[in-house]
C-alpha cells in the first residue's frame, strides 16, 4: 500500500505512460508534481486541472522538501539533474512499474501485454468493463475517447493495465488475469534474441495466482511455441478450431468487423460486432470475449461495449479532410514491421484515391534490428507513395548507416517500381508539407505512421 502522506515527482510526466499513473495517485489524493522537456498541452492541463504542478525544465523540483518519492522510466538516465538531486536529498527514487504495481495490489488486476495491439486491446477491454457497468479502474497507454484520457479511477473492483515488455518491467506487476496478444521480435535493444523474449513472456505469465487465468492467441507462432512451458491455467483464442474460443465466420469491412465465435465445446456464443476494421481487431476482440467471460461479465454487456468502442487515438484514427485538396488523413501509432503492414490493409480497404503514407521510423536500434523486415514490408506494401522522414531517435544516441535515407535506398533497390523518397524533416516539416501539397488530390488517403512527431504536421493539412 502507498503512504496516504507521500509526494510523489515525475520525471517526464507528461509522456503516455507517465501521465496516467500520475492522474491515477492524484484522484486517489496524493501530492504530485513533475518536470518533461516536452510538455503535452493535453495531458499537462488535465493533471494541472487535478492540482499537478508541472515544470517544462529541469527545476528544482527536487529542492522541494515535501517530496518522498522521485519516479523515473527505464529510459532516464542516472545522470539526469533530478536524479542527481534525490539522491543528494536522499529522496526515494522508483520505476514508474513499481508504482504501477502499488496501485495495482490494490484491485482484482488484469494487464494486457504484447508485442502489438496491447493499447488497442487494453482500451477495449476497459470499454466493455465501463458498458458492464464494472467501473473499473483505467491505465492504459493511449488515449480512450470514451474517457478523453489515458486513465481513470473507478470504484469497481477491476483494474485494467497497459503493461509493458520493453524493459522487462512487466514482470514487476501483480495481476490476477492477463491477456497476451503475440509475441515478437521487438525491443531487441533490451532483448538479445527472440528466444529470451518468448522465455520473459513465459515468466510473466507464470507469474500468476491460482485462482488466475491467463488468455492467449493462439494464432501467434511466438505464443504457440511456448505453450508447454506455461504452468498457470489459460485459455486460448483464434482462427483453429483447438482454440477454447474460436473464432470463424469472419466478415471484414472497411470500418467494423464481424464474426462468430465458439466455445471448446462447440456451444456457439453467437454473432460479434465489433466498431474496428482489421484481422488483427477479431482477435484482439476475441481475446477481450474470453476475458471477460472468465469475469463474469454478462454476455449481452460484452457485445454492446464492443459494437460501441470509439476507439484510441492514434489507432488509424481519421484527423478530417485537407483544406487544399480534399484529401481524407489518417494517423497512426504503429512503428515496427508487422504493424505497418496490418495498417496499411485497412487503409487499402478504404481507400478511393492513392494512399499516401508519411513513415518516420522511431529508435535508431529498432530499425537496424529489423531492418530487412521494414526494406521488404515497405518495398511491397499496397500503397501508391512513401514518405520516409530522420528517424525519432527516442533518446537514442544515432547509429552508423541507420538512417531513413539509407531505408529509402534499400526500399527502391528491393523493388524499383516503388514510389519512395526520403524527405528531412527540418525544423516544422515544411519541405514534407509542401510535397504533400504538390502530390494530394481529392479522395486520396493520408496516413502520418509512426509513435515519433510526423503526425504534428497533420494540423497543418486540415481544412
Amino acid at each position: 500500500m502507498l503512504n496516504d502522506n507521500q509526494h510523489f515527482h515525475f520525471i517526464g510526466i507528461c509522456g503516455i505512460g507517465m501521465s496516467g499513473i500520475a492522474k491515477i495517485l492524484l484522484q486517489q489524493g496524493f501530492k504530485v508534481s513533475g518536470c518533461d522537456a516536452q510538455i503535452d498541452e493535453q495531458r499537462a492541463t488535465e493533471l494541472q486541472s487535478l492540482g499537478c504542478m508541472i515544470s517544462t525544465h529541469q527545476s528544482p523540483n527536487c529542492h522541494n522538501p515535501a517530496i518522498s518519492t522521485l519516479i523515473r522510466s527505464s529510459d532516464v538516465p542516472l545522470t539526469h539533474p533530478e536524479i542527481v538531486r534525490a539522491e543528494q536529498k536522499n529522496i526515494t527514487i522508483r520505476l514508474r512499474a513499481e508504482i504501477l504495481a502499488k496501485i495495482m495490489q490494490e484491485k482484482i488486476s488484469i494487464a494486457v501485454a504484447g508485442a502489438h495491439g496491447k493499447t488497442t486491446t487494453t482500451s477495449l477491454l476497459a470499454h466493455v468493463l465501463l458498458q458492464a457497468h464494472a467501473h473499473p479502474t483505467i491505465i492504459v497507454g493511449g488515449h480512450m475517447h470514451e474517457i478523453n484520457s489515458n486513465a481513470q479511477l473507478g470504484s469497481g473492483k477491476f483494474l485494467v493495465a497497459e503493461s509493458d515488455e520493453s524493459d522487462r518491467s512487466f514482470l514487476l506487476l501483480p495481476k490476477t488475469y492477463s491477456i497476451v496478444t503475440n509475441i515478437d521480435r521487438e525491443h531487441l535493444n533490451t532483448y538479445k534474441d527472440f528466444a529470451e523474449i518468448q522465455q520473459t513472456f513465459v515468466q510473466f505469465l507464470n507469474q500468476l495466482p491460482t485462482d488466475g487465468c491467463n488468455v492467449i492467441c493462439l494464432d501467434d507462432p511466438g505464443i504457440q511455441s511456448i505453450l508447454p512451458k506455461i504452468e498457470t491455467p489459460f485459455l486460448t483464442y483464434g482462427t483453429t478450431p483447438q482454440a477454447d474460443f474460436y473464432i470463424h465466420n469472419i466478415k471484414l469491412f472497411p470500418d467494423f468487423s464481424e464474426f462468430e465465435v465458439k466455445r471448446m465445446d462447440q456451444q456457439s456464443l453467437g454473432v460479434f460486432k465489433v466498431s474496428l476494421p482489421g484481422m488483427h481487431n477479431v482477435l484482439n476482440a476475441s481475446g477481450v470475449i474470453a476475458l471477460c467471460l472468465q469475469l463474469g461479465i454478462d454476455l449481452q454487456a460484452i457485445k454492446n461495449g464492443l459494437q460501441s468502442f470509439q476507439g484510441v487515438d492514434r489507432r488509424f484514427t481519421r484527423k478530417g479532410i485537407s483544406k487544399n485538396q480534399g484529401a481524407i488523413i489518417f494517423d497512426d501509432y504503429g512503428h515496427h514491421p508487422r504493424e505497418l503492414a496490418v495498417t496499411f490493409q485497412v487503409a487499402q480497404t478504404k481507400a478511393q484515391g492513392k494512399i499516401v503514407v508519411i513513415f518516420q521510423p522511431q529508435r535508431f536500434s529498432r530499425t537496424k534490428h529489423l531492418w530487412d523486415d521494414f526494406v521488404q514490408t515497405l518495398a511491397h506494401a499496397p500503397i501508391d507513395h512513401l514518405i520516409l522522414t530522420d528517424i525519432y531517435a527516442a533518446s537514442e544516441p544515432a547509429v552508423a548507416g541507420i538512417t531513413s535515407q539509407n531505408l529509402a535506398l534499400a526500399i527502391q533497390t528491393c523493388n524499383p517500381k516503388a514510389q519512395v523518397q526520403f524527405i528531412p524533416f527540418g525544423d516544422h516539416g515544411e519541405q514534407i508539407l509542401q510535397t504533400l501539397d504538390d502530390l494530394l488530390e481529392k479522395d486520396d488517403l493520408v496516413l502520418f505512421q509512426g509513435a515519433g512527431k510526423v503526425n504534428k504536421l497533420i494540423k497543418y493539412l486540415l481544412a
